[in-house]
């Protein structure tokens, strides 16, 4: 039976999809060194040589990737969007979502800390990463303006630098992490 237009676009919005699924699940567990086309497109169930219709490379694959992970974390844990004031419930919304978040996709906080750990892969994707995550740090940089703060960017660098640290632990140790009771901690430190 002969496909729509929309039919044939569906099938490829999939067969993409299916590619990233797959590769964050590669990347996640050997890394992006270790992991090659061939093992993306196994894991994808599809040819190697059709993986090359959705992408030119494994550089481009991890480009796409870490975008299409990111920018949807970004919206769905911020509260506000870069312009609006933030509150103190909506730092207490972003701290107890970024930790749910943590727990819930742990094969993303695999692939994120792998890839800002590797100075070489970085560079790759370092400018689509800022221009998602400034907004943020501007809105956050102002709600400690707001607090009083002395220097806020440096509590909101130090802020992040806690999340990523408490990310790194769930990722490492998540039946034993204590998630409720660091969430406590931190809106009663940030919020």
């Amino acid at each position: 039976m002969p496909r729509t237009k929309e039919q044939f676009e569906t099938m490829r919005k999939d067969s993409r999809q299916k590619i990233l699924d797959a590769a964050l699940e590669v990347f996640a567990k050997y890394g992006y060194h270790s992991s090659s086309v061939s093992s993306i497109a196994e894991k994808a169930g599809i040819a190697k040589g059709l993986l090359y219709n959705y992408f030119k490379s494994k550089d481009d694959v991890l480009y796409e990737l870490m975008v299409a992970m990111v920018v949807p974390y970004i919206r769905e844990i911020m509260p506000v969007k870069p312009g609006q004031k933030m509150t103190k419930k909506d730092m207490a919304n972003l701290i107890g979502g970024t930790i749910d978040f943590a727990l819930e996709k742990p094969d993303f906080w695999k692939l994120y800390i792998g890839v800002f750990l590797q100075p070489d892969v970085m560079p790759k994707i370092i400018d689509k990463m800022w221009e998602a995550f400034s907004p943020v740090m501007s809105v956050m940089t102002e709600y400690f303006i707001g607090r009083g703060y002395k220097n806020p960017e440096a509590v909101m660098r130090y802020f992040t630098a806690v999340l990523d640290g408490i990310q790194l632990h769930i990722m490492l140790d998540p039946e034993n992490f204590p998630a409720e009771e660091v969430k406590k901690l931190l809106i009663k430190q940030f919020a």
